[in-house]
């Protein structure tokens, strides 16, 4: 009763901490291998003690094959499951292939059962394995395929993981099992795929994740002749920098690619690192792209065709209702709200809108700039640098406006400003305000002192302003500001 009493014990412990302390579940096999022996163990304890009468002599030594048969399983299977998978895969960072694992779960019980046959049942196991000649090269022929996809499979576990992007036999997906004869992957449509492992290991294998999971996409972008290549280049990489998901290093690359006839096209190489997302990646890219070419007037060739409406839409009313929400952007506005009727009208129609998406850059800090920008819909962040940092000031909303300083005294961008989310913003250009102030020079003055009071109340609360400075008083600010702005607009308008 001891020995039956410690083997239970054990089983039982085996299965409480393997079942309820570990965090993993172990398994239903696991599960079934305890419970298993735990009563073949209790079988064999009442043979023996002779509590079960009238049973055939050869029971016994059976039900102690398979008693010990189960537990050799269960100690394997602890063995598996603490020391390989816990200790190697989990705090190891070793990959070790789930077919691999079974393949040596297999060899153990398989010893084990040549062990127990010999010692327990008392039947040499040569006579088993010694099978004829012919029944072996039978038995081999038959399973050659079963055995090529086996060995093939243990060699694509080295090269590709459960969750890896891959490209195999011309299908792409996630690989979601490594199994003995197939692997099976999901395409981005959601389909399962399952292909042979022994015709896999011998096509070609791409690997999208391993061994690092940078990722390289191109797209093919069209721009008119009448716009410079160093130019589009340029917006067409930071447009690919300003998409989440898109690295900085190493950076987008875009260059020139053929002089077709009715434009120049341009190809756009930009890295990312999760490889699911490359598609998702592409079309943000083109569509950033698209914003960035229409902000800046660039036209992409398209064939044209010519409509004939019979009732074209009123124009008129689209745009004298476009005008009025411009004025109605401008009168909240404290230095243009001294402006009369006939000066904002003016404004309105040399205004614009541009539309700015997610993490694009709209001015930067030490650039200079000759627009300001109100916000109609979106938010951005304001930004300053401090030494080596980037510190967030501000958040622009909807109805603030930024840039006004570049605009009338031609100062460089005191700050960054970058879409947080997609921003709508109204545009006021130089030539627009020259010709304001150029009409009304009174202006200046009664501008450069709105301009000095706010500057003066956000100064003031600013704890790390230089208290060694004397500060002037606001009519000397004031004054000094009417002539910049002044000298400024006499200065660009020659």
């Amino acid at each position: 009763m001891g020995v039956a009493l410690i083997l239970s014990l054990i089983t039982g412990g085996l299965l409480v901490y393997l079942g309820t302390v570990r965090k993993k579940p172990a398994g239903l096999g696991f599960y079934v291998g305890c419970l298993s022996t735990i009563v073949l163990v209790l079988l064999l304890e009442l043979i023996t003690q002779g509590l079960i009468p009238h049973i055939p002599h050869w029971i016994r030594p059976w039900a102690a094959f398979l008693a010990y048969l189960a537990m050799s399983f269960v100690l394997l299977k602890t063995l598996d499951l603490l020391f390989i998978e816990d200790y190697l895969i989990e705090k190891r960072g070793k990959y070790i292939p789930r077919t691999l694992r079974l393949i040596f779960l297999l060899f153990g019980v398989t010893l084990a059962a040549l062990i127990l046959l010999r010692s327990v049942l008392d039947v040499d196991p040569l006579t088993l394995i010694a099978l004829p000649t012919i029944a072996t090269a039978v038995v081999g022929f038959a399973l050659k395929d079963v055995i090529a996809r086996l060995v093939s499979g243990i060699q694509l576990g080295r090269m590709i993981h459960v969750g890896d992007w891959v490209t195999l036999m011309d299908k792409e997906g996630m690989v979601t099992d490594i199994a003995f004869d197939y692997i099976t992957i999901r395409t981005r449509a959601y389909d399962y795929i399952m292909l042979p492992n022994d015709a896999v290991s011998q096509t070609t294998i791409t690997n999208h994740s391993r061994p690092e999971s940078l990722c390289a996409r191109a797209i093919h972008v069209d721009a008119n002749y009448g716009h410079p290549p160093m130019q589009v280049k340029d917006i067409l990489v930071q447009s690919a920098l300003a998409v989440p998901g898109v690295v900085a290093s190493p950076a987008p690359i875009c260059f020139v690619e053929e002089l077709k006839e009715s434009g120049i096209g341009y190809q756009l190489k930009f890295f990312f690192h999760d490889y699911e997302r490359c598609e998702r990646l592409a079309g943000e890219v083109m569509a950033y792209v698209w914003y960035a070419f229409e902000r800046n007037d660039i036209d992409i060739p398209y064939p044209q065709r010519v409509l004939h409406m019979t009732q074209p839409p009123d124009l008129t009313a689209l745009r004298a209702a476009e005008l009025a929400g411009f004025e109605e952007q401008f009168r909240a506005i404290d230095f243009l709200a001294i402006l009369d009727a006939k000066a904002l009208h003016s404004l309105a129609e040399q205004a614009h809108k541009r539309v700015y998406l997610p993490g694009e850059q709209v001015v930067r800090e030490g650039e200079s700039g000759d627009e300001f920008f109100v916000v109609v819909e979106g938010e951005a962040d304001v930004a300053i640098k401090t030494g080596d940092h980037t510190t967030s000031v501000a958040v622009l909303k909807k109805g603030q406006f930024f840039g006004e300083m570049s605009l009338l005294t031609g100062a460089p961008r005191s700050a960054t400003v970058q879409a947080t989310s997609q921003l709508t913003v109204t545009v006021i250009g130089q030539q627009a305000m020259r010709q304001i102030i150029s009409a009304t020079p009174a202006l200046a003055e009664q501008i450069g002192t709105i301009l000095t009071a706010r500057q003066s109340s956000l100064t003031a609360t600013r704890e790390t302003a230089d208290r060694t400075v004397t500060r002037r008083s606001a009519t000397e600010e004031g004054q000094s500001l009417t002539v910049k702005i002044l000298q400024f607009f006499r200065r660009s308008g020659n």
